[in-house]
This record gives structure tokens, sequence and C-alpha cells, in this order.
């Protein structure tokens, strides 16, 4: 072979080796940059609670903040139900690719804990906690009851005598009126509601009479009067409610709020987490976000998924023992 011939061959045989490694190189590449240009079609937004609540209500804002800050296509599926177990069953039979993002509250814990909701906590991955609030034992203007001692007395004298009602059944508010009772000796039945927006509906048209329910289930008419707050379940008087009393200062050693947040299914992708992360930091960091949390009267705990799984976790084990002390599970 002539020394010119086993050049021009050295030289095809270099260029093929650098196109293959080019190749090779863009293909291994092509994943993270499909990541990193997550979503490449619209999200949805699952609220595992009906329309016009404060879970709605969030759901709906984030939707809105999503596109606005972040550039996302968003649409909200409202999928009320089973204490969480309808929504939550409609994220765990999507894929695992962040697209069904899961808008959730602190029942959660309850639901699992009770067999309501027949999944476990390792079957999502807890993304952000976003907001919180406490419960409040809320009635109507023209209610007689002008504190929470005055309810208490009332259904002491008469077991069973009122129609007190809330969000979900062996949840968070049902939680709160539990240990109402154990501390004021009384009993007292309870009317669940599929949607935080039913109880307004049911205390207005006086289906109910009073209520466990957070303050911005019913916010305007709490702003208004027309519902009365008799006690707040916070350790001090909310700055978002100066004029509501809580239960520890009227002698009831009543504290707990819930939270709100999103959640993904389990074995979602890291790198779509982290998108997902970063659009919520874009969310949170604007003025939208924090003027929506004021006039809502929400705190922003911000808990990301570390912090967020722990003290869930946390809370699972603290509500299993008691339901087991109160009988309600064995």
């Amino acid at each position: 072979m002539k020394p010119a011939d086993f050049g021009q061959r050295l030289r095809s045989f270099m260029r093929a080796a650098v196109a293959t490694f080019s190749l090779a190189a863009a293909a291994t590449a092509l994943p993270q940059t499909a990541a990193a240009e997550f979503p490449e079609k619209p999200v949805t937004l699952v609220v595992w609670s009906g329309a016009g609540g404060a879970l709605d209500t969030y759901g709906r804002k984030l939707a809105e903040l999503l596109e606005k800050e972040s550039g996302w296509t968003v649409k909200v599926d409202n999928r009320p139900g089973g204490s969480g177990a309808v929504g939550l069953s409609q994220i765990v039979t999507q894929p695992a690719d962040g697209y069904s993002i899961l808008v959730l509250t602190g029942t959660l814990t309850f639901g699992i804990a009770q067999g309501l909701i027949p999944f476990k906590l390792d079957d999502l991955r807890l993304l952000r906690a976003m907001q919180s609030e406490p419960s409040s034992l809320a009635v109507l203007k023209d209610s007689p009851f002008q504190n929470v001692q005055d309810f208490v007395d009332h259904m002491k004298a008469n077991p069973n005598g009122l129609k007190v009602g809330g969000h979900s059944s062996g949840g968070f508010h049902q939680y709160m009126l539990y240990q109402m009772m154990k501390q004021g000796g009384f009993e007292s039945g309870w009317i669940p509601h599929d949607a935080s927006g039913k109880v307004t509906l049911g205390l207005l048209g006086k289906h109910i009479d009073a209520a466990m329910m957070t303050p911005s289930t019913g916010l305007s008419q709490v702003k208004s009067g027309e519902i009365r707050l008799l006690g707040v379940t916070t350790a001090e008087r909310s700055p978002f409610l100066p004029d509501a009393p809580t239960f520890k200062e009227q002698g009831f050693d009543i504290e707990g709020s819930i939270w709100r947040g999103i959640a993904v299914k389990a074995g979602t992708p890291d790198e779509v987490v982290d998108s997902i992360q970063t659009a919520i930091d874009e969310v949170t960091a604007s003025e939208d976000w924090k003027k929506f949390q004021e006039e809502q009267f929400q705190d922003s705990p911000n808990w990301a998924e570390a912090e967020f799984t722990e003290r869930t976790k946390k809370d699972l084990e603290e509500q299993r023992e008691f339901l087991q002390s109160a009988g309600l599970i064995n």
C-alpha cells in the first residue's frame, strides 16, 4: 500500500470514529435534555376535594401562578371522595413522570391511619407543604353561643344536641372536636362533607349548627361577621384573626394546624422533581403568591421534600397512637 493511500484511509477512519463518538454523546445527552425541558406537555393538578373549598382555592391559585411564573400549561382536576382516596388513586394509576401532581392536605395521615385511604406514604413523593392554618369552632352570627364554654355547656346539658360537621370523616377537624369533647366532657356526632366549601354552605343553610373548619373555608363570611369563630386552634391569637380567641386562652389545651401541599407518584425521577421544585420556588417568590397567602389568612411553612416527608411520618405515628387510644382503630 502506498503511503498516500494509507494516510487517506487513516483520515477516513478518524472522521468515522469522531462521527460515531459524537452520535453516542448526543444519544447519552438526550435524557438530560428532555428532563431539563420538563414539562413538554400540560400538567394536571389533581385536587382531592371538590370545587369551592380552601384546598380547591389553593390548587387553582397554584395552577394560575405555575402558568404565569413558570410558563407551564396546567389544568385542574377535582377528584373528591374517600377522604382523599379517590384523588390519590388517580395519581398512583398514572405514570411516575410528574405530569399528574396531587394537591392534598394533612388529612392524608388520618386517612391512612384509619384505613380510609388504602395506600402508604411510600406510594408518594411529598414535594412541598405550602400552606398551613388552624381549625376553628364556627357558628352563625345569630347563634346564642358567644364563646367555647357556652357551646360546651350546652352540649353537656344536651348530649348530641347540636348538629356539628366539617370536612371529611376521621380527619384533622374531627380530631380537634374529639379533643374538645374529651376536655369538655360532652358527646357530639359528626356530619362529614366531601368538600370544605360545602361546610360553609351547610352552616349558612342551617343544615348544621356548628362547624369545625379552617377560617379560610368561609373567608368572606368570617370577614363580614356572618360567621363567628368561637375558638381557634393556634397557640396565640393569629395576626389574621386578632378578634378570634384561641381555645387555650379559654381554658382548653387544644392546638394544631393543617398543611396543604403537593405530591407526585413514588418513582418520579429526581430531575423531574427538581424541575417541579424550581417552578414552586418561582411561585412562592412571586408577589402574587405572597398577596394570596395574606388574603387567605395562610401561614407559609414551605417545607421541601425531606422535611415534609419527615414531619408527615411523625404525624402518622402520633395519629395512630391517638386513634388507638381513642378506640377508633385496633
